[in-house]
C-alpha cells in the first residue's frame, strides 16, 4: 500500500527537495527545552527534517523550493490555546482567527457557553460551523452549565446530559467543556454526575473549573472525572492541583492574571509536566495591545519561567492534553505549524505557517480570511416593559431605614457578602450611601421578568448608570447605576442596538458598544471593535468605574456567575455560591 506520506519520507531522506526551509532559525525544541540553532524542513504540510548546526554550519544539507532566512530570528511552534470563549473577544469566529493568527495561535480549544447560555444548541452549532474551514484550528469542548446552576438563574436554554451526547457528535468536539458547578459534581446532584458520566462514556476530556477547591473536596472532583482546572488563584492551590494530576491552564486574560503565582508553583516543581496555557477571556482592545497566546508566554517569562519551557506549556502542553499527537512541536512527521519571533522578550510574531502555508509575513495576515456562514442577526435582547420604578428596591416597610444584604467587591475582585442600611420611603429605597449603588439583572431571554435589584458596593461608579449584557453566564441584561433614570436609558438602549455595552449619565448615553450577535458579538475585525471598546474602558474609568483587575469594558461581567465565590446576583435574586442557595436582600 502507497503511504500518504512517501514524500515526506523522501524529503527526509534527502531523495526529493523540501516544499520549503527555514535556515539559520533559533529553534525552540520543546521536547528537551534548548534553544540551538537550525534548519528546518517543511514538506506536504508536515516538518520532513531539521538540521542542528554545529560549528557553524547544519548537520546536513536541506534543499527547498522555496528558502526563507530566519535571521537569528526564534523558531517556535504554532501556539495551543487549551482553553478560550471566542465570545468574550466580541468578535465572530472568523473576525477571532484573523487575530489570533497575527499573533502566533494555530490551535484553539473553543467554550462557546457564552452563546449556548443566550441561544441554546442553535448558538452551539453556529460557532462550530462558522470555526470550520478557517486557517487557525477550532476544536471544540460541549458546554456543560447552561445555565450554570439551574433554579439559581434563568438563561436562554438548558442542556441536560441528554443534549451534551447530541452535540458530542458535532465536527471537531474534543470534550465537555468546563464543569464550572463543582459543587453539583462534587456532591453529585443527578444532574451534573450525568453530564460527567457522558463525558466518560463518549471517551471526551472532561474540562474543569474549581476556584480555591482543595482538599477532599478536590479529591472529588477529580475522581468524578473532571482532569483539568485554569481558576488557580495561588501558587499553593496550583502547586495542589498539578501534585493531584490536574492538568493545569496558566491564564492570563483581560479579567484574570495569574502568570505570577503560577512560575511560583513551577519554581517550587521544575519537572513538573501536567501544565498547558490558555487565555479564557480577552476582549478585543487587549489582544490588540497585549496580544493573545504570545501575551500569556510573555508573561510567564517575565514572572522567571525559563523561556523553552514556557512555550512548551504553550504548545505540546495543549495538544498533549488533547491527544493532539502531531501538533505542538518542531521534529519530523509533526504537522508544520511555525512561528518566526524577533524576541522571547516581547513575543512579536513576524512570521506564520499552518501546515506548511505561510499566513502571516511581517505581523500582517496574507490573506483575508472569512467563514462561509453568516452571523447570526436576530435581536436576543427580550426585555419586558420597564420604567423607572423598576430600577428602585422595593421593600415591605413604608418609612424608615432598611438593613439590606450587599455585594461587596474587594481589591482583588472577590465578592464578599455585606450589610448596609438605607433610607425607605413610600416604601422603596431610591438613594444609596457613599461608595453603595444599585445593581440590577434583568431576564433578556424572554422571561418576562421585572428587573431584580440589589446593592453593589465598591464599583467605583460615582454618577450615572453602566450597562451590559456580557454576563457570565446566562448573559442576562447587568445594570449597575446610581439613580433609576440612568438605569433605564440604558436598559432601552441596549435592548434597541441588539446588545452590547451602554454608559449613560444625566439623561444621555454617553457611550454604547453594539454588540448584535447574540448580544455578545460583531462582525468586524479586532481592529475596528476594539478602539471602540478601548474608548468604552476609558469613558467608564472617568466615571470612576474600577473592579480589581478587570479592564473597564469586562468590569461587570461575572456579578451574575453562580459559580464564583462569593456572592452573585442573578435575575432571581442574591445567590450564596459556596452553599448555592438564594439569600434574603431585605433584612429587616
Amino acid at each position: 500500500m502507497h503511504s500518504h506520506r512517501s514524500q515526506i519520507v523522501a524529503a527526509a531522506r534527502g531523495d526529493i527537495p523540501m516544499d520549503l526551509v527555514v535556515r539559520g532559525a533559533k529553534l525552540v525544541n520543546v521536547f528537551t527545552a534548548e534553544i540551538y540553532t537550525a534548519d528546518i524542513g517543511i514538506k506536504d504540510g508536515r516538518f520532513a527534517a531539521i538540521a542542528q548546526y554545529k560549528h557553524g554550519k547544519p548537520d546536513f544539507e536541506i534543499e527547498g523550493g522555496q528558502e526563507v532566512e530566519a535571521k537569528g530570528r526564534y523558531a517556535t511552534p504554532g501556539y495551543f490555546d487549551s482553553h478560550v470563549h471566542i465570545e468574550s473577544t466580541m468578535v465572530t469566529p472568523d473576525m477571532f482567527a484573523s487575530a489570533v493568527l497575527c499573533r502566533g495561535t494555530t490551535t484553539v480549544v473553543i467554550d462557546p457557553h457564552e452563546i449556548a447560555n443566550v441561544m441554546g444548541a442553535e448558538g452551539v452549532k453556529y460557532m462550530v460551523e462558522a470555526s470550520r474551514g478557517l486557517p487557525v484550528r477550532i476544536l471544540t469542548t460541549v458546554p456543560s452549565c447552561v445555565p450554570a446552576v439551574p433554579g439559581l438563574e434563568t438563561a436562554g436554554a438548558e442542556f441536560l446530559e441528554q443534549d451534551i451526547a447530541a452535540l458530542l457528535s458535532l465536527p471537531d468536539v474534543v470534550g465537555v467543556a468546563e464543569l464550572m458547578d463543582y459543587p453539583g459534581v462534587i456532591n453529585q446532584h443527578p444532574r451534573m454526575a450525568g453530564i460527567v458520566e457522558t463525558g466518560l462514556e463518549h471517551k471526551v476530556l472532561n474540562e474543569g473549573h474549581a476556584p480555591r477547591v482543595s482538599g477532599r473536596q478536590l479529591q472529588a472532583y477529580l475522581a468524578a472525572g473532571v482532569t483539568s482546572d485554569h481558576e488557580g488563584r495561588s501558587s499553593e492551590e496550583i502547586l495542589e492541583k498539578l501534585r493531584d494530576g490536574m492538568t493545569v491552564y496558566i491564564r492570563e486574560s483581560s479579567v484574570s492574571k495569574f502568570a505570577d503565582v503560577a512560575a511560583k508553583a513551577v519554581e517550587e516543581v521544575p519537572h513538573v509536566m501536567n501544565i498547558a496555557m490558555c487565555t479564557d477571556d480577552v476582549e478585543p482592545y487587549d489582544m490588540l495591545k497585549n496580544g493573545q497566546m504570545n501575551r500569556v508566554i510573555r508573561r510567564t517569562i517575565e514572572e522567571g519561567i525559563p523561556a523553552p519551557l514556557a512555550i512548551r506549556y504553550a504548545t505540546i502542553g495543549g495538544a498533549m492534553r488533547y491527544g493532539k499527537r502531531d501538533l505542538g512541536a518542531i521534529a519530523p512527521g509533526y504537522i508544520a505549524d511555525l512561528v518566526l519571533v524577533d524576541s522571547l522578550e516581547t513575543m512579536e510574531v513576524s512570521e506564520v505557517y499552518v501546515a506548511g502555508k505561510q499566513w502571516v509575513a511581517g505581523g500582517e495576515l496574507t490573506a483575508e480570511i472569512t467563514s462561509q456562514v453568516p452571523p447570526k442577526s436576530v435581536n436576543a435582547v427580550r426585555l419586558p416593559e420597564l420604567n423607572e420604578d423598576d430600577f428602585t428596591i422595593q421593600v415591605p416597610l413604608e418609612q424608615g431605614m432598611a438593613k439590606l444584604t450587599t455585594i461587596e467587591v474587594t481589591d482583588s475582585g472577590v465578592t464578599i457578602q455585606d450589610t448596609v442600611e438605607a433610607e425607605v420611603t413610600n416604601g422603596r429605597v431610591t438613594s444609596l450611601p457613599a461608595d453603595h449603588v444599585f445593581v440590577s439583572v434583568t431576564g433578556r431571554h424572554g422571561q418576562n421578568k421585572k428587573p431584580f435589584v440589589g446593592v453593589l458596593k465598591n464599583s467605583g461608579l460615582v454618577k450615572g448608570a453602566y450597562g451590559t449584557t456580557i454576563a457570565h453566564d446566562s448573559h442576562n441584561l447587568v445594570v449597575v447605576g446610581t439613580n433609576a433614570s440612568d438605569m433605564l436609558l440604558a436598559a432601552k438602549k441596549l435592548q434597541v442596538c441588539g446588545g452590547g455595552l451602554c454608559l449613560t449619565r444625566d439623561g444621555k448615553v454617553l457611550d454604547n458598544v453594539a454588540l448584535p450577535i447574540a448580544g455578545l458579538m460583531a462582525s468586524e475585525p479586532i481592529e475596528i471593535l476594539g478602539p471602540k471598546v478601548e474608548a468604552f474602558s476609558r469613558t467608564a474609568l472617568e466615571m470612576g468605574v474600577a473592579v480589581g483587575r478587570r479592564s473597564p469594558a469586562m468590569a461587570l461581567s461575572s456579578l451574575a456567575l453562580t459559580v464564583t465565590p462569593e456572592i452573585r446576583i442573578t435575575d432571581l435574586g442574591l445567590v450564596d455560591v459556596a452553599k448555592q442557595e438564594l439569600i434574603p436582600l431585605y433584612q429587616g
